[in-house]
């Protein structure tokens, strides 16, 4: 059977249903409701919804079917009237089965999620049960025991790496292809702790001291982009200021303000593009059972760090180094890494920020913090609408889509279906305010900060002293061409005077101690320049001859001058 493409909307008495289901008869087309669930199916299509309320059959619903366009569009009615459905737009939780609906019960704002398969009489602790009805009681600092290398399983265990570490066998041959992303030498059989260490060990080696200190000082490009002010950041910015103007312009209804902001907080971003609605449909059924719910989320928080400091590099339009950009700086993606705590998955977003973008910039980094920070508060659509970005830009890669079957995939389906509003909002408290220290990434940033200052000052110094010696020479009035016009004068002079000599003469005008012709000539070639004729050294050479065959008639020395 086939899932056709469909939307879902809603008012405040109906549900309404649009399928697209080209091909099909009239006379074919089946409906059924059964309380909160929907049926549909026509030959090769079957449709089946689970709404979060339930929707009755009366006399006032109907359906319609446009042939030509293959559209189908089914009014149902509310049975509770004015009841709001949630979560219409998050299509891949509505084609969940009943027990899978079942398996995520709902105790009122609290959130329990019963995994599939239970292991009877398992004892479960106080502290863990109320971890699972608490999410935002999370301690997001807390640092899970790691097994050394020694201590892990043997077997088939040994190597699952992915999304909840339920994957192995998707990189068996990685070695074979061009994936410039991953950084494991032997993804199938490196254990998690041995991921880590060589993680370190490749960031140590990347980083760049040269790129960072020119980072540093030449900012030119990279101003702009930590000024980018990205649509989510926008996004929320409208909707704390529509907050903030309900709040004071009404108070009576402050009750309502909450819901309100709730409500545009779910809308701000606007309806799932039709491209993101047919991946949802695409996404695998799966259901998940969490052995880690912690290490999901800090692995969430990761991928984003990654988009988004690709997405602010681009001013939010990827490009062909995208992928590898985004896989690069996710340690996730790279290194398989599992995380146990935030300050550790924030450290190692800032040592990939600063060893392997184009741009290696502090603030630069901590810009997409702050970017991750905000699609945390926006709230698990526009997480959703994130990851969907990034799927979109690994399926279009010939080799990075191996990380959406591992990863992306999963992300997708968990945050419609079991992700908790309350613990994005807990690690989005944490993320802003926590603070990253330099010291904490290991590669002494201040000092080399002090050293780019250190030479940049040297530069500035130096080109002072070069422009104050010009504006010294500029200063005696005399320009360039002036002295040279005043030296091809004097040449012109000596030459004139030199052209007066008779044969005679120049025999009797030399050095004490010398032959005719040698010092005199050196003197004169100072006066006119050098000579540009091999013409002229043969005659100077017949004239030395010359006068050393005479020198001996010579006996009085006349001193020049």
């Amino acid at each position: 059977m086939i899932t056709p493409r469909f939307s879902v909307e809603q008012d405040e008495a109906r549900v309404y249903v649009k399928i697209h289901a080209p091909h099909v008869r009239a006379q074919t087309l089946e409906f059924d409701v059964d309380e909160d669930q929907f049926k549909f199916y026509a030959s090769p299509y079957y449709l089946r919804l689970t709404f979060p309320g339930k929707v009755v059959e009366d006399e006032t619903s109907s359906a319609s079917f446009d042939a030509a366009a293959g559209d189908i569009s089914v009014s149902l009615a509310k049975q509770v009237h004015g009841e709001n459905f949630e979560n219409l737009d998050l299509l891949t939780s509505l084609l969940a089965t009943r027990r899978e609906k079942l398996a995520e019960t709902s105790q009122g704002e609290e959130r329990v999620r019963r995994p599939v398969i239970e292991e009877i009489g398992a004892a479960i602790s106080a502290e863990d049960q109320m971890a699972i009805m608490n999410d935002e009681e999370f301690d997001w600092e807390l640092p899970q025991n790691i097994l050394d290398a020694a201590s892990e399983p043997l077997g088939i265990n040994q190597t699952k790496y992915g999304f909840n570490e339920q994957y192995n066998g998707f990189l068996t041959h990685v070695h074979s292809t061009t994936n410039e992303i991953n950084e494991v030498a032997d993804p199938e059989s490196v254990s998690a702790e041995e991921r880590r260490q060589n993680r370190i060990a490749t960031e140590d080696a990347k980083f760049d001291d040269g790129y960072y200190m020119d980072n540093y000082i030449n900012d030119e490009d990279i101003q702009p982009l930590i000024q980018y002010k990205t649509e989510y950041y926008l996004a929320l910015r409208k909707i704390q200021k529509d907050s903030k103007r309900a709040d004071t312009g009404s108070q009576p209804g402050a009750e309502n303000t909450s819901s309100s902001a709730g409500s545009d907080k779910d809308t701000v971003w606007g309806e799932f593009t039709e491209s993101e609605q047919k991946t949802m449909l695409d996404l695998p059924r799966r259901a998940h059972m969490i052995s880690n719910r912690q290490a999901i989320y800090l692995g969430l928080v990761d991928i984003l760090f990654a988009y988004a400091l690709d997405y602010r590099i681009n001013v939010g339009e990827p490009t062909v180094e995208s992928a590898w950009a985004i896989g690069a700086v996710s340690s996730s993606l790279s290194n398989l890494e599992q995380f146990s705590s935030l300050d550790s998955v924030i450290v190692s977003c800032f040592r990939r920020g600063l060893a392997y973008p184009l741009y290696r910039n502090w603030e630069l980094c901590e810009k997409a913090l702050e970017d991750v920070y905000t699609i945390l508060k926006l709230g698990r659509r526009a997480i959703l609408k994130c990851m969907l970005q990034v799927k979109d830009i690994f399926d279009k890669h010939d080799v990075y889509y191996i990380y959406s079957k591992i990863y992306l995939d999963d992300y997708c389906v968990w945050l419609q279906t079991a992700a908790s509003e309350k613990a994005m909002c807990s690690l989005a408290h944490k993320i802003h305010g926590f603070e990253v220290e330099k010291d904490s990434i290991g590669w002494k940033l201040d000092r080399l900060e002090d050293l780019a200052l250190e030479s940049s000052e040297s530069e500035a110094e130096s080109e002072e002293e070069t422009e104050a010696e010009a504006d010294a020479v500029a200063s005696t009035g005399i320009s360039t061409g002036d002295g040279l016009d005043n030296i091809a004068g004097d040449n012109v002079k000596d030459t004139q005077k030199i052209e007066t000599l008779s044969i005679g003469d120049e025999q009797q005008i030399r050095m004490p101690g010398t032959t005719p012709g040698g010092p005199l000539k050196k003197k004169l070639v100072q006066i006119i320049g050098e000579d540009d004729s091999d013409d002229d050294d043969d005659d100077d050479d017949a004239d030395d001859e010359r006068d050393r065959a005479t020198e001996h008639k010579s006996t009085d020395e006349f001193y020049l001058g």
